[in-house]
C-alpha cells in the first residue's frame, strides 16, 4: 500500500521558484563568462547592441520595481504564509514581477555575450540583485498590514 501523497505548502513552492529563476540567472551569467573567457572573444555583436539590450533590461527593471511591485500586496497579519501564497492573485502578480526582472537579466546576458560588455553585464548583475531583493519573504512584508 502506498502512502498519501502530501501536497508541498504553497509557500515553499514560491521559495522553490524564486531560488531556481536566481540560480538559473545567476548561472547563465557564469557560463557566459566562462564561454567568453575560453573562446576569448564575444559572439560579434556591435557594442551598440550591447548598449540596447542594457537599456531596454533596465527599463524592464523600472517597470518591475514602480509598477509590478506595487501590485503585490502584502501579507495580512491574521494570513499564513502558505494562505498568501495559495491565493492565485497573489502567485500571478509574484511570479509576473519575477518573470519580468529574470527577461532583464537574460537580455542583459544576451547582450554580454554578443559584446562583452560591462553595460549588458552590469543590467544583468542588477537584475540578480533586484530579483534577490524580492524574495518570497520581502513579498511578504511583515505580515501585519
Amino acid at each position: 500500500m502506498t502512502s498519501p501523497v502530501t501536497p508541498i505548502p504553497q509557500a515553499r513552492v514560491a521559495r522553490i521558484l524564486h531560488f531556481a529563476l536566481v540560480a538559473g540567472l545567476a548561472l547563465a551569467g557564469v557560463a557566459f563568462f566562462v564561454l567568453l573567457r575560453v573562446q576569448g572573444r564575444s559572439l560579434g555583436g556591435g557594442p551598440d547592441v550591447g548598449y540596447v539590450l542594457a537599456a531596454v533590461a533596465a527599463l524592464l527593471l523600472v517597470v518591475a520595481q514602480t509598477v509590478l511591485r506595487r501590485r503585490v500586496p502584502e501579507r495580512r497579519f491574521d494570513q499564513s504564509p502558505d494562505d498568501y501564497w495559495g491565493s492565485p492573485e497573489i502567485r500571478g502578480v509574484s511570479i509576473l514581477l519575477w518573470a519580468v526582472i529574470d527577461g532583464a537579466g537574460l537580455l542583459g546576458w544576451v547582450g554580454y555575450v554578443f559584446t562583452g560588455g560591462v553595460a549588458p553585464a552590469a543590467a544583468a548583475l542588477l537584475s540578480i540583485a533586484t530579483l534577490v531583493l524580492y524574495r518570497p519573504s520581502r513579498l511578504e512584508g511583515g505580515g501585519a498590514t
